[in-house]
């Protein structure tokens, strides 16, 4: 397949798939392109709500996390499972670049780009305040290694 990059002012890039008539392949390949973010990794992943499987993209993730033995993904206006574990998010999120994601505790990850504030007024506990107003509970155990992604560390 032929294949041309143009140069050009606009606003988002965007892409344009020219053929004599819409195959499997084609369609595929568009779906693979339109799934992409502009770095061109992969920029969704599936959650399910009962029979329905709905794509969520990665910016609009705010935390994932596990309860009563399954995993959630929480966005701000949905809750859906996921048919992975959190350890193997973890793997997917790190090979997509998707570096905002940080385990907070056993049971969490949290997107930091979701994140207003690290609250730590509560002697012992830091709470992450999200941009929706909900919050998360960070474990003292991750603190070092949250710090660390965060920069927060003194030297």
């Amino acid at each position: 397949m032929r294949t041309e990059i143009k140069i050009e002012k606009c606003g988002k890039p965007f892409c344009v798939i020219h053929a004599e008539t819409e195959t499997s392949g084609i369609t595929a390949v568009a779906e693979k392109i339109r799934r992409m973010d502009e770095t061109g990794r992969m920029a969704v992943i599936s959650g399910w709500d009962g029979d329905y499987c709905i794509q969520v993209r990665q910016g609009d993730i705010f935390r994932i996390y596990s309860m009563n033995k399954k995993v959630y993904v929480e966005t701000e206006k949905e809750t859906l499972l996921l048919k992975m574990r959190l350890y193997e998010f973890e793997q997917l999120a790190e090979s997509c670049g998707w570096t905002d994601f940080i385990r907070i505790s056993n049971t969490d990850i949290a997107n930091f780009s979701k994140v207003t504030a690290l609250d730590m007024s509560i002697t012992g506990v830091v709470r992450i305040n999200f941009t929706d107003g909900k919050t998360a509970i960070v474990s003292r155990r991750y603190m070092t290694k949250i710090k660390n992604q965060l920069n927060m560390v003194r030297n």
